[in-house]
């Protein structure tokens, strides 16, 4: 069920959080549940329907995925849309989600986790850090990290996806909020060079750019 992003309103606040860096609120109404960040939405939850996708940039991220994923990463939680759609797809799937924001974690736990789907394992940790760590092995990974006006500056350099390259059997798909064509080359650049063949898809009316790679073995 999609979410309108021009024209929802709240019928309930259900967190609210203030901090100097950022202001963070889960608002409900009859059909959808969402959070926001600096009053942009970053996720939205069919409550009817939790596993299904309701922005644009996640059903193209959806329409890229892989026939099969046995072994799945999520770099950058938010509120877990893409999560359950994954454990709605393939229940028995290993699913590792990886998230700096300790709040955010609990608040997926609490607000956007139906008992109905598999949970994931989560894990508070950096992403580089949790990468060079690791001695897992996914056949899809999912980088979806943010800062306050866009990505961080993780994404547009090279020691991210050389981490990913040691850890990666298959499909990557990163999504990018580029404010510059320079970042968006650059990220393309970089998923070429350390991953392998990598596509650029718009997301029609929005800033969102979905790469999308195929791990090439050396």
């Amino acid at each position: 069920m999609d979410f309108n992003l021009q024209a929802y309103q709240a019928d309930h606040l259900l967190h609210l959080s203030v901090k100097p860096e950022r202001r963070l609120s889960i608002l409900e109404n009859r059909q959808h549940r969402w959070l926001e960040m600096d009053g942009v939405v970053q996720s939205a939850m069919s409550l009817a329907e939790p596993g299904s996708l309701c922005l644009p940039h996640q059903q193209s991220i959806a329409e890229r995925l892989p026939a099969r994923a046995n072994r799945i990463l999520e770099l950058g939680l938010g509120g877990g849309d893409l999560t359950r759609h994954l454990a709605m797809r393939w229940p028995k799937a290993r699913h590792d989600c990886v998230d700096l924001d300790a709040e955010i974690l609990t608040l997926f736990q609490q607000f956007f986790q139906p008992s109905t789907l598999r949970a994931p394992r989560l894990h508070q940790a950096d992403a580089l850090h949790f990468l060079l760590q690791s001695r897992e092995r996914y056949d899809l990974v999912l980088l979806d990290l943010f800062s306050q006006d866009g990505n961080p500056l993780l994404l547009f350099q090279a020691p991210l996806y050389q981490a990913l390259a040691q850890r990666l059997e298959g499909t990557l798909i990163v999504n990018l909020l580029p404010r510059t064509r320079l970042e968006q080359d650059q990220a393309l650049r970089l998923t070429r060079e350390w991953i392998g063949p990598t596509e650029a898809h718009a997301v029609p009316g929005y800033r969102n750019v979905i790469l999308h790679s195929r791990r090439q073995q050396p």
